[in-house]
């Protein structure tokens, strides 16, 4: 049998020692490091919203627009927000403005964002080629931010990019060639001599007659000539007149077809002067008319020749009762001491 004086010994060094091991469990629960979940000081991290605005929503070719994008922080704060890349789909587009290429200025940057806030807007400006596509097509802008302890977010925006229609090439028409018309060589028509009849020539002419008589002291004589009557001219008969008639080209009647083109040299008239080497008519009527004047001035001139020498070379002819002069009666008489 246990004694009660031993037993109560036992009982308090057991109590003692659960107490001890009591105080080091906790102990070393405290010393233990805590978790970022557990902790409630430390503020939640949000994620990003970002929003991408244009100001036009077709460009043609060359053509630009502006971008605004603004980032706002949801479900809690974040830090160090910046805009970090600007593509477009369509190939050869330019990104200027306050955040351009490289995306390393300072209108690029966001800064820190509270739960719930929104940025400053990033402005870009973007410029499509002037070469592009043959179809209007539409392209999209994406628009890249980056923040710390958090993954790239993108935003975007479309565009479409217009193509002017071309108008409808219509191959070109070939003027209709004019067909040039042969030119009829003026046919000459047979000469004809002149049906009047050349006037005639009629001279009359009165036998001269002559007395001689002889005296005793001296002789006188009395000479008479003939009287030539008015000689008429008659034309060169070697000369035969030509018909001045021609035959002219006949004329043609209008073609209702479609005119050709004009042409400069056709529009000319046909000369001589301008070299064309066939006569035409007008030429050949001129030619003929101006020979006939000529021969016929020729034969006047020649007629009016003939008549001057008769009218220098005929004498007078003295009436028949007349009185002669006695011969030598023009002689100056003698005078002196031997005069009679």
């Amino acid at each position: 049998m246990i004694c009660r004086a031993t037993v109560k010994p036992i009982f308090v060094g057991l109590g003692t020692a659960a107490i001890l091991a009591a105080g080091g469990a906790s102990a070393v629960a405290d010393a233990a490091p805590s978790t970022p979940g557990s902790d409630p000081a430390s503020p939640a991290t949000g994620e990003l919203q970002v929003n991408v605005a244009s100001t036009a929503t077709e460009l043609d070719p060359g053509d630009s627009l502006d971008i605004t994008t603004t980032v706002t922080a949801v479900g809690g704060a974040v830090a160090n927000i910046k805009v970090t890349n600007i593509t477009a789909t369509l190939s050869g587009t330019t990104v200027t403005g306050d955040c351009g290429v490289p995306f390393e200025s300072a209108g690029c940057a966001v800064g820190d964002l509270a739960e719930g806030e929104s940025g400053t807007p990033v402005k870009s400006h973007v410029t499509v080629p002037k070469k592009g596509p043959d179809a209007t097509t539409v392209y999209k802008i994406t628009v890249t931010v980056d923040a710390t302890d958090l993954s790239p977010v993108a935003g975007y925006t479309t565009f479409k990019y217009v193509v002017p229609a071309k108008p409808p090439t219509k191959p070109p028409t070939k003027p209709p060639t004019p067909t040039p018309t042969p030119s009829k060589t003026p046919t000459k028509s047979p000469s004809r001599r002149p049906t009047t009849p050349s006037p005639t020539s009629s001279r009359s002419s009165s036998p001269g007659t002559s007395h001689r008589g002889s005296g005793g002291g001296g002789g006188s004589s009395g000479n008479g000539t003939g009287t030539s009557g008015s000689v008429q001219t008659s034309p060169n008969s070697s000369f035969e007149a030509q018909n001045p008639q021609v035959a002219l080209p006949s004329i043609q009647a209008p073609n209702p077809s479609v005119a050709p083109s004009p042409d400069p040299g056709a529009a000319a008239p046909q000369s001589r002067l301008q070299g064309n080497k066939a006569p035409v008519a007008q030429d050949l009527t001129f030619e003929r008319m101006a020979s006939t004047q000529i021969a016929w001035l020729a034969a006047l001139m020649v007629a009016f020749s003939l008549l001057l020498t008769q009218l220098r070379l005929g004498r007078r002819r003295l009436p028949a009762g007349a009185p002669r002069r006695p011969r030598g009666t023009h002689r100056r008489p003698r005078g002196g001491m031997f005069g009679g």
